[in-house]
């Protein structure tokens, strides 16, 4: 069927769009979504309309653009990874980092390798470009898994780097296995492929400086302001295709390590404006990831996938339960992790879009090189992703649940300003159930909050390595409470990226007095854009809670139930302001929107109704 490419492209990123909405709805794997669409709108269009009736062909659909286009969106998906290393991680997490990365490839290599040529049935050629395909885990989809499963910091980031520095070494180990197995059949070949792993480091080098040297060059300009600010967001990502191109040329596959080196570099200057962009980075990395799996899922042909039944779909089995168990075990021999944290490192490490993209970018070059099972590659790979993204997807917090990192409910809550009410507060939250930390920056706050029995960080709620010294696995919400509006705000803003910005509470800005105001002014205005979220109707204002708390107000908690109905407990206090319900152990604001269910209530008695 012929369909005009503009409809084609505006379904693509419809589905795009609208899958990885649906999938943050229904609590599943984005990628899977993506990938059903992907199949049923190529190969599966084919199997319901006939030959001639596949709806999306990529190849077909953007012609020669199809390659550039897949190339550098895999380029930004990786930069945006780079853009979420921070080498404290590194630091805090140790060697066992070290060897994830190089032990776990080694390991990771040799067995999918031996697994393709025993059990597979592969040729040596294709089975070792399968290996190094599979040494990638991919940040697009462990980094949405960690969001959701909220892991203890540890393994998270021992998943995370894994998953965003073995892309682009992956890419490179697979070429070199391209090229040697295109060599292996040509006299010299031994010479050649010494040549070609030397010329292999000194490419990887040189692009890794370039990258570097990029990204020291865009921190300088951010820092100094000399790229103004509406063309900030385009000049980056104009830079990530530069320098991809640029440090491609070097040497073909290395483009990927100078975007993720220039990553690197721009997320460890600690320059406000580069946070800033972060997100528009990350909303475009979505979108993208989104494109790229429906496309290269419909990519497929019935055929291929029809050749999997057998020992190529037993090969993806053992991968999965063989392969990966052995490179867990032997990156944490010899390492001070715990048995639980190399029990979830063994099981770990779901496939994304770069083996996908470098597997459908491969396989055409060892077809015409006369490698027959070539053609195994991509569906193999593929299987391997669809297996990895619904089985980890979907027992990831639970497995973490089990071994204990991770919390077993969304109750943790960051409070931020231990006043005398601040205490009071998180002492009825405790006793609700909710799990609470009190953060201040006054010692005396923190020595008294910490003699009332409740957790207590002493330090900035805004420093850079808060998530190292606190359980972050098990905070589901920040309330900014200070005395400080505008701190209030900066504080929910920068847990709003981690939390989602529902989960970023705030106290209401006090009313300013009217010659505070400026002319013509009736009131406070509301800026959202610049502020967290204000959850409460009201006067619910730092100052307002101190005047009516030192006038014997108090912070208590209840129990709603069939027997005793939201209705009642209004009745019986009309002047109590409901704050927090706890509902089968899991935390939330209680909205003025909706009555709350049945649960444990945190309410501030004094208050006028809601």
């Amino acid at each position: 069927m012929n369909y005009e490419p503009r409809y084609l492209l505006v379904l693509i990123l419809g589905l795009a769009v609208g899958a990885q909405w649906l999938a943050a709805k229904i609590k599943l794997p984005a990628l899977l979504l993506l990938m059903s669409l992907g199949l049923l709108l190529g190969p599966g269009s084919e199997v319901f309309f006939g030959a001639g009736g596949r709806i999306i062909d990529p190849e077909q659909l953007l012609g020669e653009l199809w390659t550039p286009f897949l190339t550098l969106s895999v380029a930004i998906v990786l930069f945006e990874g780079g853009l979420t290393l921070d080498l404290k991680e590194a630091k805090y997490v140790g060697p066992a980092l070290l060897r994830l990365l190089v032990s776990g490839m080694v390991v990771g290599f040799t067995s999918v390798t031996l697994l393709g040529i025993y059990v597979g049935g592969l040729s040596l050629g294709t089975a070792s470009v399968l290996g190094a395909i599979l040494v990638v885990t991919g940040p697009t989809v462990i980094l949405p898994m960690l969001r959701a499963a909220r892991i203890a910091l540890r393994p998270a980031a021992l998943l995370k780097w894994e998953g965003i520095v073995n892309d682009p070494f992956g890419g490179l180990l697979a070429f070199l296995a391209l090229k040697l197995t295109l060599l292996s059949s040509e006299d010299g070949g031994g010479a050649d492929a010494l040549k070609l792993g030397l010329t292999f480091l000194g490419a990887a080098i040189a692009a890794g400086l370039l990258g570097a040297m990029a990204g020291f060059v865009l921190a300088r300009m951010l820092r100094r302001r000399q790229i103004p600010h509406e063309l900030e967001s385009l000049v980056l990502l104009a830079s990530v295709c530069v320098v991809f191109v640029l440090t491609d040329a070097v040497h073909h596959e290395c483009g990927l390590l100078g975007v993720t080196v220039m990553g690197v570099v721009l997320a460890n200057v600690r320059d406000p404006s580069i946070e800033a962009l972060r997100h528009f980075k990350e909303q475009v990395s979505t979108l993208l990831v989104g494109v790229l799996f429906i496309a290269l899922s419909a990519h497929l042909t019935v055929d291929t996938i029809e050749r999997m039944i057998g020992p190529p779909l037993l090969m993806v089995a053992l991968i999965l339960f063989v392969s990966r168990p052995l490179v867990g075990l032997f990156a944490s021999m010899g390492t001070s992790l715990p048995w639980n944290e190399r029990a979830l490192i063994c099981w770990i490490a779901p496939r994304g879009v770069v083996a996908a993209a470098v597997a459908g970018a491969f396989e055409p070059r060892l077809l015409d090189a006369g490698v027959e099972d070539a053609e195994l590659l991509v569906p193999i790979v593929f299987g391997v992703i669809a297996s990895t993204v619904l089985l980890h997807g979907l027992t990831i917090r639970p497995l973490a649940r089990k071994l204990g990192l991770a919390s077993h409910a969304s109750n943790g809550i960051l409070l931020v300003g231990a006043s005398h009410w601040g205490i009071a507060l998180g002492q009825a939250l405790a006793k609700a159930g909710a799990f609470v930390i009190l953060a201040d920056t006054r010692f005396r706050r923190v020595s008294k909050a910490r003699m009332e029995g409740l957790e207590v960080y002493y330090g900035d709620a805004l420093a850079e390595d808060i998530a190292l010294e606190l359980p972050m696995e098990r905070i589901a919400w920040i309330f900014a409470a200070t005395d400080d509006d505008s701190y209030n705000s900066l504080v929910s803003l920068r847990y709003a990226s981690d939390l989602g910005r529902q989960h970023a509470l705030q106290l209401a800005a006090a009313e300013r007095p009217p010659t505070e105001r400026p002319t013509g002014e009736k009131g406070a205005k509301e800026q959202p854009s610049i502020k967290g979220t204000v959850p409460w109707d009201g006067p619910l204002s730092w100052s307002e809670i101190t005047r009516r708390y030192w006038k014997g107000a108090s912070f208590k908690v209840t129990t709603l139930s069939e027997d005793y109905p939201w209705e009642q407990f209004r009745e019986d206090q009309p002047e109590a302001f409901a704050l927090f319900i706890l509902v089968n152990g899991a935390l939330e604001p209680v909205s003025s929107e909706k009555q709350p269910a049945n649960g444990k209530l945190v309410y501030f008695t004094g208050m006028p109704p809601s």
